[in-house]
């Protein structure tokens, strides 16, 4: 690192700090302007901020290693997930805004009733906005962020970590959302940008793109369909496209967020209304799988010539650009990095104090205070976070196997998550227990396939978490009390869920339903299409991507065609509620 590397990072840090404090006395006016921006976003603010949380310093680490490890068609760790985040477009993002909730947390005492009800709001305040979020903090962006400064300063952990906190801490306790909204949209720029100029350094070292499929061509790596070996089914299971299967085919409703998921949820609901919610998380999953992915893949691809021997993959991302970006460029690399890296803590930091303040503090400690109080709690708080997250960052070595690790503890609670939009009978006790077994079956299961008998096969470990909690959440939640009618009936008439709730359940919204329903469809196939097909025609599989491209634009001109059908405007919600 040359001065002038420095002096780049230095602007960009000022600039950052700068957007994000100038919203400060904006942030101090209330929650609703701390936590959601006053619920005033348009779709592109509200979108880009998705992406730009969603893309961390830990992101690019992490798809590098998928590549190293396994090959393109590793990524479907990531791409299955796709499935779920575009049902939140085309069914919960219009649900969610409709709910008229500031947290994911607060949806609890909407849908179910009683003290369970209260009961389960603190906990989840408390166990998802404080203990998993500064998991997440510290195991993701802090560890991702880490380990590019080490690889890049020659930083020592510990300096790179707190580095790391006081970077992001003053300005998103400060700002509040509405800072961190404008950071995002700036830092997603940097970010991108970041990964767009290394990966054409990358390419061009490795000698072009014909030498990268001419070196990899007798591995596996650049297939996008895991092979499969074997011919009997447990043999296919154990394969890795038997893995490939229970991604697709599990993993997308099987993980916490699917539906959509608590910073995507505080998204949704601050922006201006139902159909700005839906085209922010359609933006989001555009930029996300199809606009993010290939710069990473390229480089990964690129890595695995230049860096044959290097052990730990995730570093070889941050090698690279030590080793190939002049002065100056190299600078403007490690400000990308911490543009997605501040993007994602100010997000964890404001969401995190949010689920406190919003769902434990204001709920059951001081129920009656001064707007300006709350903010300040919302501070302490996201200061407090920060700090514990620094503790998590010195403990993880890995950020892939903490990746993996996060989608099997939350497989548990996923299909609760999902089913209590379209069944009534889930109850607060079904949401409990799916939490409370989660990790004890998470524990077990090695012990169960050892004395089965059963190899390790990551699609079978899915499933057995998913079934196995089954066993106990399904049982609690026909042998616990129904939520009460009443507060079935004004969720329903508030949030008008898919399906018959009751007896005498009106059909009107039916037909828009199945609309949403093929939308989902076709929106999935043509934004995976959008990831795949341009990546192939980059790697010279000429006929296969145009063919995947075309298919994909005449999907996506289809959906452009049917959307206009979504996303009622709130006034209409309201006269059909009535009716």
């Amino acid at each position: 690192m040359q001065p002038l590397d420095w002096i780049v990072i230095m602007i960009y840090s000022a600039a950052s700090l700068g957007l994000g404090l100038a919203f400060t006395k904006k942030a101090s006016e209330g929650i609703e302007s701390y936590f959601a921006s006053d619920r005033k976003l348009s779709w592109w603010l509200a979108g880009t901020s998705m992406a730009a949380t969603a893309f961390s310093s830990d992101t690019p680490l992490l798809v590098t290693g998928i590549v190293r490890r396994r090959g393109i068609w590793g990524n479907w760790e990531i791409w299955a997930l796709a499935i779920s985040t575009m049902f939140a477009v085309f069914f919960f993002s219009k649900l969610w805004k409709r709910s008229g909730v500031l947290t994911e947390v607060e949806f609890v005492e909407l849908r179910y009733s009683g003290k369970p009800a209260a009961f389960l709001r603190g906990f989840k305040a408390i166990y998802w906005g404080i203990l998993y979020n500064a998991f997440i903090m510290g195991a993701w962006p802090m560890t991702g962020l880490a380990k590019v400064m080490q690889e890049t300063a020659g930083w020592t952990k510990a300096e790179a970590i707190f580095f790391c906190v006081a970077l992001t801490a003053v300005y998103s306790c400060l700002s509040g959302f509405w800072g961190v909204i404008l950071t995002d949209l700036f830092q997603f720029v940097v970010a991108m940008f970041g990964a767009f100029l290394l990966a054409v350094y990358a390419v061009n070292a490795a000698g072009g793109i014909g030498m990268i499929v001419e070196h990899l061509k007798t591995t596996d790596k650049l297939l996008f369909i895991p092979p499969s070996a074997g011919r009997t089914p447990l043999e296919i299971l154990s394969s890795p496209f038997g893995w490939f299967l229970g991604l697709i085919l599990i993993q997308w409703w099987a993980w916490k967020n699917t539906d959509g998921g608590g910073i995507i949820v505080q998204r949704i609901a601050s922006c201006k209304n139902e159909r700005q919610a839906i085209l922010a998380t359609l933006w989001f999953n555009i930029a996300q799988y199809a606009l993010r992915s290939w710069p990473w893949i390229l480089t990964a691809l690129a890595s695995l010539v230049l860096l044959p021997e290097m052990t730990d993959h995730e570093r070889a991302y941050p090698r690279l650009i030590s080793m190939l970006l002049p002065t100056g460029w190299r600078g403007l690399m490690i400000a990308s990095f911490f543009a997605a890296f501040m993007s994602t803590m100010s997000t964890h930091l404001n969401w995190g104090s949010s689920y406190f303040v919003n769902d434990f503090y204001r709920r059951f400690i001081k129920k009656e205070a001064a707007e300006s109080h709350y903010v300040r709690v919302g501070r302490v708080v996201s200061l407090i976070l920060a700090l514990a997250a620094t503790g998590i960052a010195f403990l993880t070595e890995s950020i892939g196997a903490v990746f993996t690790f996060i989608l099997n503890l939350t497989a548990a609670v996923g299909p609760v998550y999902f089913l209590r939009w379209f069944w009534r009978r889930i109850n607060p006790w079904s949401e409990m227990t799916a939490m409370a077994v989660s990790l004890p079956v998470l524990l077990v299961r090695p012990l169960v396939f050892k004395a089965w008998g059963i190899p390790p096969n990551p699609s079978l470990e899915l499933l057995f978490v998913v079934l196995a909690s089954a066993l106990f959440w399904v049982p609690a939640t026909f042998l616990t009390p129904p939520v009460e009618e009443t507060t079935l009936r004004n969720f329903f008439q508030r949030v008008r869920p898919p399906g018959i709730w009751f007896k005498e359940g009106k059909k009107e919204n039916q037909e828009s339903w199945v609309s949403s329903l093929s939308l989902w469809l076709l929106g999935t196939l043509a934004l995976l299409g959008s990831t795949i097909g341009p990546l192939k025609w980059i790697l010279g599989q000429n006929f296969s991507g145009m063919t995947i491209t075309g298919v994909s634009v005449i999907l996506w001109i289809i959906v452009a065609g049917k959307f206009k059908n979504l996303g009622r405007s709130d006034a209409a919600i309201a006269v059909s509620c009535e009716k």
